[in-house]
């Protein structure tokens, strides 16, 4: 998102309000569901086009990439077109292994006469073709290069100033035209801020919808439970109009500095990004991108402390990372190809209403848990069987094994436990590794998961996503080797047991997290 300039108190104190509301999930979290190889994705990223930035999405575990495709910067003028970036663009996505989410979006003020200076961020019904031509040009050029479209950005919001109408008119001609040039391209429709329900009704009765692969939104919310109920939110306005394909989040995120009431303490980062990100996938989000990879300035050279657009990256311009860069590279790296199996963990109905509890079981056959205190009260827990079991710190990637006789407190901050089992290797079992760093190979060419290891017997488990050319990406998890000692491991779950405080039997792992008000 671009920089906002000028916004009404009113306005963020009304929308402070409007997350205080509950919204039920109109499905069950006790579905397991895959996580698709190629669920993590990045805002303004591959934009550098070096080696250095493609090796930090890697070791990101970053399969997508987003960037606008300006039309501005393709087409000055009425013949003349220039794509002398965006060629640099994507030939270095395909380099570095990376899927393309292109927004297609914004205007050129030619098209209005010569006394025209700036663009008016609405196309006029009789100055469509225009805007088609644009589309065309881009989805012709770039067929079978580029992943996955998105028309506009946030139209809802700032960057269309016309009528809702005219948008559904622009919005279903160029989702018609790209789909022409380009039918096996992923088609992602909305690209909305937040949930307008009355928008996004009026976008489905327009016929907009009519080639769409996908929904998108930007969920930005005061905190990581605010974005869970909107995506709930619009699932369930998704389901009321009938529509059955998937939902992207193509923009979610938080400031660590600036005026935004969004704004969280760096050292907070780490746990919203956990929580963020965990919670949309278990829900079903088909990809998440963060907004964004990079701030604007290197840490401490900010000529501005009011500007929160300037600070929502997870590394600074130099490379150097910020507070929750570890976070994201820990999920992405764990959590790609896994299954969330909330059947893997054995836990009385008190601590269910305590505790978020999210365990999965990945395709190497390792296992992950993550838990918090949903209400701040500390929870005091022995999990069992402990063999094998490592608590990763979420802000560093750090790891250390939890001794037989230890207890460890929950509270606001996730807990990241991993367990594998003792013949599974890849991963030694040193007392203070860090948690590997490695690529992400171009998913593009992987197989959807078709059977995960370890799904639980006579449960169904939902596979989230598929573009329409099946090419899902996703890793096949062996079975057929395993012997009975590890297929025993595979089905064993977690069992977690509250008990009383007892801080000297063992070593404990806490996290303090205080409340600020904050939106975007």
């Amino acid at each position: 998102m671009r920089t906002i300039l000028l916004v009404g108190k009113v306005f963020f104190l009304f929308i402070a309000f409007a997350f205080l509301s509950c919204v039920t999930p109109p499905y069950s979290l006790q579905v397991p569901r895959e996580i698709p190889i190629d669920a993590f994705g990045m805002a303004h990223a591959g934009g550098r086009f070096t080696e250095k930035e493609n090796r930090l999405l890697n070791e990101m575990g970053v399969s997508w990439i987003r960037s606008t495709f300006r039309w501005d910067s393709i087409q000055k003028r009425t013949k003349q077109w220039d794509f002398s970036r965006w060629d640099r663009f994507v030939e270095n996505a395909e380099r570095a292994g990376k899927k393309v989410l292109a927004v297609l979006a914004y205007d050129v003020p030619w098209i209005y006469g010569k006394e025209e200076k700036e663009a008016r961020r609405h196309i006029e019904p009789d100055k469509i073709p225009y805007f088609l031509q644009y589309v065309e040009g881009v989805a012709r050029r770039y067929k079978g290069r580029i992943h996955a479209y998105e028309i506009w950005n946030e139209p809802n919001w700032l960057f269309w100033k016309g009528s809702d109408e005219d948008f559904f008119l622009l919005a279903a001609a160029a989702a018609r035209r790209i789909k022409e040039v380009d039918p096996h391209s992923c088609l992602v429709m909305g690209s909305f801020w937040r949930v307008p329900k009355g928008f996004i009704r009026g976008m489905f009765r327009a016929g907009a919808f009519q080639y769409a692969d996908a929904v998108s939104f930007h969920p930005y919310a005061l905190t990581p439970e605010g974005v869970w109920a909107l995506y709930d939110e619009l699932k369930g306005v998704l389901q009321e109009i009938g529509f059955k394909g998937d939902i992207w989040v193509t923009e979610i995120g938080f400031p660590t500095g600036g005026w935004y009431l969004s704004r969280v303490p760096e050292e907070q980062k780490p746990s919203y990004v956990i929580k963020t990100l965990a919670g949309l996938l278990v829900r079903g989000a088909r990809v998440v991108f963060w907004y964004e990879l990079f701030d604007k300035f290197s840490e401490g050279l900010s000529p501005s402390g009011l500007d929160s657009e300037l600070y929502f990256g997870l590394n600074y311009p130099d490379f150097k990372p910020k507070k929750g860069a570890a976070a994201y590279t820990l999920l992405a790296r764990r959590l790609a190809g896994a299954t969330y199996r909330p059947d893997l963990v054995k836990v009385s109905p008190e601590l269910q209403h305590t505790l978020e509890i999210l365990p999965f079981l990945g395709p190497d056959g390792q296992k992950v848990l993550l838990l918090w205190s949903k209400t701040g009260e500390k929870v005091y827990l022995r999990v069992s069987p402990l063999k094998g079991l490592f608590q990763v710190d979420i802000a560093t990637g750090d790891r250390k094994q939890i001794p037989p006789e230890g207890y460890f407190t929950v509270e606001e901050t996730p807990i990241f436990l991993s367990q594998e089992h003792t013949r599974l290797k890849d991963r030694p079992e040193d007392s203070a590794e860090k948690e590997p760093a490695g690529k992400v190979g171009s998913s593009s060419q992987g197989k959807r998961v078709e059977k995960q290891a370890g799904s639980p017997a006579g449960q169904q488990v939902e596979k989230v996503g598929s573009s329409p050319q099946g090419e899902m990406a996703g890793r096949e998890a062996s079975s057929s080797e395993a012997d009975p000692q590890e297929a025993a491991f595979l089905e064993s779950g977690f069992t977690l047991e509250q008990v009383e405080p007892e801080p000297k039997q063992g070593v404990t792992f806490s996290g303090e997290l205080s409340f600020f008000w904050k939106i975007r």
